[in-house]
């Protein structure tokens, strides 16, 4: 099982279009156990497009390609796999009619260019697009099965999940077995992960560490022959590492911080509610990103000048001219007034300063102040000093609001 990803375009060479096409779609084959040998993105140039088929049938069970199959001269995809084959390209009636009949839905009539969009080369087997008016097609060659479907990212994911997939998956079953775990952790370094997970038994397995700031990812891998001996493996593996990374641990299911929070609030019926300064909403975003929330979340409020803090929240104006907004005294009060204007279980409040100016020798860019308020269990506030930019520190502010809440759900007994 060998799997080749060609992704294709100028836009992508040039760094304009990031290729989003590639990590989802070699997310989505990890997540079936399947890995990606190869990548490789290549410009409009038809010899250059020619060149990476042949060497993707060089060494690739299955060639993945993206983009090139639009009405325009620079798409060359198809011209490209006529020329590989050595075989003309040969207009397609239903697929032509399929555009003109899409294009009328929108109001819109097919030119001459969209039957450049029907033009396969000769004998392949054509894959339906029905998203969108770019259709794919397969062939074989040689010991090569080669999928080429377009590079809307909407239409290549329907596409892939509903043709490629299925098929690679069949031919995988049949033969060796891979099997992936992804193990999220927030709070620590790369090298203070590694550290923590010194000692770990990872016979027959594979650790690979990757950085999603704020985050330290692990992937587990594990090949062979024996899926049932496999899973067993990676789960004693998974035991091991939840042991010794403790509450820094806090997904073995490849899933979000928030996502994991949000679990918990349910499962201990708490409710929340946030008051954001420096992050602007990105803490109540990412939970009301998440279907079902409301049953949770209660509201967010974005007091970012003192004046709203004082007036919106009624936090006191002495405190706040006292000690400043990003302080202990002025977070802990917003948590509260937070939790009480919601109507909430748990308060949160995050006040800081984001960069790039701002800061003072006593509270340098980067200086972020967390409060968490619960009736029963008080006030809890929390420091922080983050460096990098402006996005970086409001998405670490975020993160480490969150991890407040998933920590004080672990904790909490009713």
């Amino acid at each position: 099982m060998c799997v080749e990803v060609i992704t294709t375009g100028n836009e992508l060479m040039s760094g304009l279009t990031r290729d989003t096409n590639f990590s989802w779609v070699a997310a989505e084959l990890s997540s079936s156990g399947i890995g990606i040998r190869y990548h490789c993105t290549v410009a409009d140039n038809l010899e250059d497009i020619l060149a990476s088929f042949a060497t993707a049938s060089t060494r690739a069970r299955f060639v993945i390609v993206t983009g090139g199959l639009g009405p325009t001269e620079d798409d060359l995809s198809a011209l490209a796999a006529s020329k590989f084959l050595r075989t003309p390209l040969v207009f397609n009636p239903a697929v032509y009619q399929d555009i003109s009949q899409k294009l009328k839905q929108r109001g819109r009539e097919p030119n001459i260019h969209h039957q450049k969009q029907a033009m396969f080369p000769e004998k392949v087997t054509v894959i339906e697009n029905p998203v969108g008016t770019a259709a794919g097609f397969s062939f074989l060659s040689g010991n090569s099965k080669f999928y080429f479907l377009p590079g809307v990212p909407r239409e290549f994911r329907h596409m892939f999940r509903e043709h490629v997939l299925p098929d690679i998956s069949n031919t995988a079953e049949r033969g060796t077995v891979l099997r992936v775990r992804v193990l999220r952790t927030f709070g620590l370094g790369e090298s203070e992960v590694a550290e923590k997970l010194r000692g770990l038994s990872t016979e027959g397995v594979n650790v690979g560490y990757r950085i999603r700031l704020p985050e330290v990812h692990l992937r587990l891998t594990a090949s062979g022959d024996d899926s049932e001996a496999l899973d067993s493996i990676l789960d004693d593996v998974c035991a091991q590492a939840k042991e010794k990374l403790g509450y820094f641990l806090f997904s073995r299911q490849d899933e979000s911080l928030e996502k994991v929070t949000s679990s918990f609030l349910l499962e201990k019926d708490l409710t929340l509610s946030v008051a954001e300064s420096c992050t602007g909403g990105l803490f109540s975003s990412r939970f009301t990103d998440i279907p079902g929330s409301s049953a949770y979340f209660l509201g967010g409020a974005v007091i970012y000048s003192n004046e709203s803090k004082e007036k919106l929240l009624g936090v006191s104006a002495d405190k706040l001219a006292r000690f400043g907004a990003v302080s202990e005294q002025v977070v802990s009060e917003m948590a509260y007034c937070a939790r009480e204007l919601f109507g909430s279980d748990i308060g949160i409040s995050i006040s800081g300063i984001a960069g790039p100016g701002g800061g003072t020798p006593e509270k340098p860019v980067g200086t972020v102040w967390f409060g968490l308020s619960h009736e029963s269990s008080g006030t809890l506030c929390e420091k922080r000093n983050f460096t990098g930019s402006r996005d970086e520190i409001k998405s670490f502010a975020s993160s480490t609001a969150i991890d407040m809440v998933r920590k004080f759900c672990l904790d909490y007994v009713k």
